[in-house]
């Protein structure tokens, strides 16, 4: 049995208390547009993961130094599952993967190849393409201390500590996949704070008041005190998900005030030292790449273990509406007033002056509550629709009504008195649309999450990664099962584990197993 101990570049640079991170990239080839599984923790001084959360950024950085994108995640061992999402037209090279807790001196970084798709339809290699020069191998070392066992559709391991930890484990078709990549830690090369920060200008400084700010993309509220404003700035920071944010002030009784002007400060890239980009091209990595190609027109969506995804704002905090009018079961309706005066329970138009306004009743209750309904047209927040009231019923395509406790609960202040959602069909124009691209945009925390789901056996599954797993503690022993992959092949086992002194162990090259799947 062979095992692979991180050297170079230790994750125990100094004594020093400054927060270190983790990082398991799943593979190192990649094509653009591809969704890079990882998993990034807080370690300590002698690189073992540690309970904590920290909020840190990952930067995606090209070969001459300049940060491509920039995500940020809240993470600990018990959150260390992540993705990032590389851009479509990458081309092809070195890319460095960097994690930076802010204020850290520390900085952890994996190269990963990334080659673009126009690799597959050009008769000449990319001039930074080198045949000869394949993966790079990692050195091992012999240690008994945990033993890995690998079958057709399952691996054991064993351990002889009283408790180890297991990182991140991977089986894989070698000719299918590359190895996983483990980020080494050094110096911070970070120059300036990418923390962003919040700036809410309310029309009334009332300490008593109450701010709402909504984030579009999510259909989420954060609701705190004008007088906790200064504190609260961090939590609103470690909101997950990216999204437009919309924010509204209100009395202490829950009465709209108004709108709040919100300002977030620009994010700035940091300049990283360069770097060789020369990337691999021998036989195996074209296999690879191959097989890749093969992934994309079969099957667009990767459906390996993380390969399908969502945003957050899909799964958290979804609640049904209480009434959905979906404007294809009627006929005889010419506008948005007449639908809310005629065929929407619980709802009324009342005119003021040149106007109308609209009015909910709870879902349980005969009144009529006193203040117009929160209402999201095509996702933009508002309290009066004015002119949009007039919007001709054959440009709707749903009428979401949400007046119940339970429902309205999921909007805070802003539902009390109700909450009207309105889609339009896609062909016609969202008379909102410039309105809402000037919200102020929160760069938020990643939200790409793994989603399972269970595979149609009548779709053809050519997915390279046969699992993907971690933090597990083996103690003695673990076993793990999957679904076996329909590419026949010779799968692997790739193990990152810690001992109970904090060393960092790697496995592979084990005797693989064959499949006839």
């Amino acid at each position: 049995m062979f095992f692979l101990i991180n050297l170079g570049g230790s994750l125990a640079l100094a004594q020093d208390t400054q927060s270190r991170v983790g990082m398991v990239v799943s593979s190192s080839i990649f094509i653009s547009g591809d969704v890079v599984p990882l998993q990034v923790f807080p370690v300590d001084n002698y690189g073992k993961p540690v309970e904590k959360e920290e909020l840190l950024n990952l930067y995606l950085v090209d070969n001459t130094g300049k940060t491509v994108t920039i995500e940020r995640f809240n993470v600990s061992l018990g959150k260390a599952t992540c993705a990032l999402l590389l851009p479509e037209q990458l081309a092809t090279g070195n890319y460095k993967l960097v994690a930076h807790v802010p204020g850290s001196d520390f900085q952890t970084e994996a190269t990963i190849h990334v080659y673009n798709p126009a690799v597959f339809s050009s008769t000449s290699l990319p001039k930074n393409a080198d045949p000869d020069l394949d993966l790079l191998e990692q050195n091992v070392i012999d240690n008994q201390s945990i033993k890995f066992g690998l079958g057709s559709s399952s691996a054991k391991i064993s351990s002889n500590s009283d408790v180890t930890e297991l990182v991140v484990l991977k089986v894989y078709d070698p000719k299918l996949e590359a190895s996983p990549v483990f980020g080494t830690v050094k110096e911070s090369e970070v120059v300036v704070d990418n923390s962003p920060k919040f700036n809410l200008v309310p029309p009334v400084n009332d300490p008593n008041s109450r701010i709402s700010v909504y984030f579009l993309d999510q259909g989420l509220v954060e609701e705190f005190s004008w007088r906790d404003s200064a504190e609260y700035g961090d939590k609103l920071i470690r909101h997950p998900g990216s999204s437009s944010v919309w924010a509204f002030q209100s009395d202490n009784l829950g009465t709209p005030i108004g709108e709040v002007e919100s300002y977030l400060s620009a994010w700035k890239n940091n300049q990283f030292k360069p770097f060789e980009n020369t990337v691999p091209f021998s036989e195996a990595v074209v296999k690879i790449l191959d097989h890749k190609r093969t992934r994309k027109y079969v099957d667009q969506v990767y459906r390996t273990e993380f390969g399908s995804y969502e945003p957050l704002s899909e799964q958290s905090g979804h609640v049904a509406p209480d009434q959905m009018y979906l404007a294809s079961d009627y006929s005889g309706i010419a506008t948005l007033r007449e639908a809310f005066s005629g065929i929407v329970s619980k709802a009324s138009v009342k005119r003021s002056k040149n106007t109308y306004e609209l009015y909910l009743s709870p879902a349980n209750a005969g009144f009529r509550y006193d203040s117009g309904p929160l209402i999201l047209f095509n996702g933009s927040p508002l309290f009066r629709l004015g002119e949009l009231m007039e919007t001709p019923f054959h440009q709707i395509k749903s009428i979401a009504v949400y007046n119940s406790i339970q429902s309205q609960k999921r909007f805070g202040i802003l539902g009390r008195f109700g909450v009207v959602s309105i889609e339009m069909k896609e062909e016609f124009q969202d008379p909102l649309k410039v309105q809402k691209e000037n919200y102020s945009h929160y760069l938020g925390i990643n939200d790409l999450v793994q989603v399972n789901k269970k595979l149609d056996s009548a779709l053809p599954d050519l997915r390279p990664i046969l699992l993907w797993e971690s933090k597990v503690l083996v103690s003695p022993s673990q076993t793990f099962e999957w679904e076996s992959s329909d590419v026949p092949g010779t799968y692997q086992l790739w193990g990152a584990c810690l001992s109970s002194e904090g060393i960092s162990i790697f496995t592979e090259d084990l005797p693989a197993s064959q499949t006839t799947h």
